[in-house]
């Protein structure tokens, strides 16, 4: 198994950097033949893992965080599209959040000899991806996520989580949470969703291939990565005794049974306003002014090492 991992050495707040010579020892333990590369700015793990495909690496390795994950899936997703080859994808969690991650059974967010022991046992699942065209400034962006979008304040949060350097985990995005509530406007959003329609004005909406978003909210807990759908949850706006009341919810996926929360599962979802909205696609920041997004799946779009 050829295989390539490519480590975002600022994920988890620089901490995947200093991982670097006990990653490169477990693989080493675990008998692997692999080239590590690292990236040196945003979107550098989608182009490394497009030029991967191209020398013939069958498997590719995301160490970093979900953002990492995101560029290795677009990179291996516009590879096969183009017609260069295909590859797996490994995933190394040590991001900030590590969302994704969990969706795979026994690993934690840090747990790196678990991850590398999957890897090297070399069994593989087909999993989802989400497909989205966002439109933004007189622009169509397209991009394809893994785990899921955001859409309004959720979308908001990593904004804000990029800016508190001095926290990590769940605790990093509770702050940016915090700081978004503070700031953050509501505007009417209209949601159509396999032939239904829902037009409110929504704190965000969330379209979810995986259940956990934010580092560690259960926005989505039915949601299941190879279904062949994605799942929505659309929460209006709330006042601020309510948000404060049901925020906690949000951990451990109660919030789905409030009259407020729309929740559904569909293959296809477009969400629009007239108000410019934030967008983010696995924790990462798309857009900060979008008018439309259209996310479609993309059923076991990718092999994943699990």
């Amino acid at each position: 198994m050829k295989t390539c991992v490519i480590l975002n050495p600022m994920a988890g707040r620089g901490v995947a950097g200093q991982r670097r010579g006990e990653l490169e020892a477990a693989l080493r333990a675990a008998g692997l033949d692999f080239t590590l590369l690292t990236t040196h700015a945003r979107g550098g793990a989608t182009e490394l893992a497009y030029q991967a495909v191209e020398r013939g690496f069958s498997t590719l390795v995301a160490a970093g965080g979900d953002g990492t994950i995101n560029e290795v899936v677009n990179g291996i997703v516009g590879s096969a599209r183009s017609g260069v080859g295909t590859a797996t994808l490994g995933i190394v969690p040590l991001g900030t959040g590590s969302d994704f991650a969990k969706m795979i059974d026994g690993s934690a967010s840090s747990d790196l000899s678990t991850a590398i022991r999957r890897i090297a046992a070399g069994n593989t699942r087909p999993v989802d991806v989400g497909q989205i065209s966002v439109e933004t400034g007189g622009r169509e962006l397209q991009r394809a996520f893994i785990n899921g979008l955001g859409a309004g304040i959720d979308a908001q949060v990593a904004v804000e989580v990029a800016r508190v350097t001095w926290a990590t985990g769940l605790a990093a995005y509770i702050i940016a949470s915090l700081r978004a509530l503070a700031s953050y406007k509501t505007s009417q959003m209209l949601v159509r969703y396999d032939g239904r329609e829902l037009r409110r004005r929504l704190y965000f909406a969330t379209v979810a291939n995986g259940r956990w978003q934010g580092g560690g909210f259960l926005l989505t807990p039915g949601a299941e990565i190879d279904d062949g759908q994605l799942d929505l949850c659309a929460v209006q706006s709330l006042r601020l005794d309510q948000v404060i009341r049901y925020y906690p919810r949000l951990l451990d996926g109660s919030h789905v049974a409030l009259r407020e929360v729309t929740t559904a599962r569909a293959r296809t979802i477009e969400i629009s306003s007239a108000t410019p909205f934030p967008v983010a696609t696995d924790g990462e920041v798309v857009a900060t002014d979008a008018t439309r997004v259209t996310i479609e799946t993309l059923p076991g779009a990718v092999q994943l090492l699990a």
